[in-house]
């Protein structure tokens, strides 16, 4: 295994979970943009970014795709007004708090690639005390690209251009989905997944990637592997 430098952290399910707060928060906003109240269940959300979301949403009610951005506008506004429904359901996820502060006192530069609004996932760090360590301003959501690659390759320029070092070969992504690991191959970085989200880590055994936990709570595994 080698060294780790930049980790590039997924947000939900990964470090954290937030209740049904975004969620009832997006269908709200795709309800008052289109008039219908989209039913989610059976629609794979996991590792996607907002903006397809909200077209997949209004694809569900039979909707015009050209109404994505009063959705997502929509849906920040609702956010916002839903703050401390944050602050009261963002729970992390098991062994997050010892891993990301043993992280930053190694020195490694952590932020996040994230299909999240980034009004949103700023938010959701904020909530969960991780803001800092994490780096927000040197990460990639969901506004800055129309996919998660685009989302990612969007944090790397961040990162470039705060003058923070980095290789590809040192670079993390850490998610919970195939799509997380679908990125960091197309991006020529490595993948740790983890099975905190919706699908255990063992369903995602055949996948390749190059680290597969079930959770995140073993940080003295996690630090030699990474040689730390």
């Amino acid at each position: 295994m080698t060294r780790i430098g930049t980790v590039l952290w997924d947000i939900d399910g990964t470090l954290l979970t937030a209740g049904w707060v975004a969620g009832g928060a997006f269908l709200d906003a795709v309800e008052q943009v289109a008039g219908a109240r989209p039913v989610a269940d059976g629609l794979d959300f996991g590792g996607r970014i907002d903006p397809e979301i909200a077209a997949a949403l209004l694809d569900a009610v039979g909707a015009d795709a050209a109404l994505v951005e009063p959705v997502l506008a929509r849906f920040r506004d609702l956010a916002t007004e839903r703050v401390r429904d944050f602050d009261a359901h963002v729970t992390l996820l098991p062994g997050v708090p010892e891993l990301v502060a043993q992280l930053a006192g190694a020195g490694v530069t952590q932020t996040v690639v994230t299909g999240n609004l980034a009004l949103v996932g700023r938010m959701k760090l904020a909530a969960a005390q991780l803001d800092p360590p994490i780096e927000p301003d040197l990460g990639g959501f969901g506004d800055d690209g129309r996919d998660r690659l685009e989302v990612a390759a969007a944090a790397l320029r961040r990162l470039a251009d705060a003058g923070r070092p980095h290789s590809l070969r040192d670079c993390w992504i850490v998610g919970d989905t195939p799509r997380d690991l679908t990125c960091a191959r197309l991006l020529g970085v490595r993948c740790a997944l983890v099975g905190t989200g919706r699908r255990p880590a063992a369903s995602m055994a055949e996948l390749g990637a190059d680290l597969l936990l079930d959770d995140l709570q073993d940080t003295e595994v996690l630090l030699r592997l990474w040689e730390l």
